[in-house]
């Protein structure tokens, strides 16, 4: 039985009174029971939590007065236990790191693809299809015949896109993430870098897997999560404990922790 949602969300708008918020929102949290983590910077909010859908609701509502009044993305998963130990409020300087803070989501970035439209995209060879996940993430699965950029962390991306891409001979290009906050970032850099026809696969992976029946699904493999479950399978269940390589998971939360 699956009695926790999970809830991830991010939204990329200005922010002011972060401290302010950080009180608000921890206190909500820890009122309402419910664990996971919350960024806030000047440039937005991202985050994860985990509680009954009851306590869910309240701290929502919340996030949408204090911080986003405006349309949230978010996405609900669930599971049978609780896959955070905490409620966390931290305050950065990127509510994703990426390292280029001239970079304004919020002003232009990549084109939303639903899963139906990508999977259309990915059909076309004029299309360069990278992920922009850790290569840790990349090793679990991908879509078929994406590009691993084999980057140890977000920061890694202007790096690869400096060396390896060019926007006079790459043409379209079309990236995914786990959520879809990532791709917000890197196609909102790549614009800014000179490239035209960008593409994102719109709630990333979890929402291409939830609303793509399988038979029909250019996904291999399992999808990396930030928490407890470590990853999800095509069905977006929680895999099966001892079937992940314990010195794969070791690696994974060292490379999560030098990111933190």
């Amino acid at each position: 039985m699956k009695d926790f949602t999970i809830v991830s969300f991010y939204k990329f708008v200005t922010l002011s009174d972060l401290e302010a918020k950080k009180v608000v929102l921890l206190k909500a949290m820890q009122q309402q029971n419910i664990t996971g983590t919350i960024i806030l910077a000047t440039e937005g909010l991202n985050g994860s939590f985990c509680g009954t859908s009851i306590q869910i609701d309240h701290l929502m509502a919340l996030l949408r007065e204090c911080c986003a009044p405006t349309a949230l993305s978010f996405f609900e998963t669930y599971s049978a236990f609780n896959p955070f130990q905490k409620a966390k409020v931290k305050l950065r300087h990127e509510i994703v790191t990426l390292g280029a803070s001239d970079v304004q989501p919020q002003a232009q970035t990549g084109k939303h693809l639903n899963p139906n439209e990508w999977n259309e995209l990915l059909q076309d060879p004029e299309v360069v299809v990278i992920d922009t996940r850790n290569d840790y993430e990349v090793q679990l699965g991908t879509f078929t015949g994406a590009i691993n950029p084999n980057t140890a962390n977000f920061r890694d991306f202007p790096a690869y896109v400096s060396k390896h891409l060019d926007d006079k001979k790459h043409k379209k290009i079309a990236m995914f993430c786990t959520g879809g906050i990532r791709c917000e970032k890197s196609t909102a850099y790549l614009m800014q870098q000179g490239f035209d026809k960008v593409y994102q696969l719109n709630g990333g992976i979890l929402n291409y897997l939830k609303v793509m029946p399988i038979e029909q699904s250019r996904w291999q493999g399992d999808c990396f999560v930030f928490d407890e479950r470590v990853a999800v399978d095509a069905k977006l269940n929680p895999l099966t404990p001892g079937t992940i390589d314990k010195e794969w998971k070791n690696n994974c939360r060292k490379q999560q922790e030098k990111d933190n």
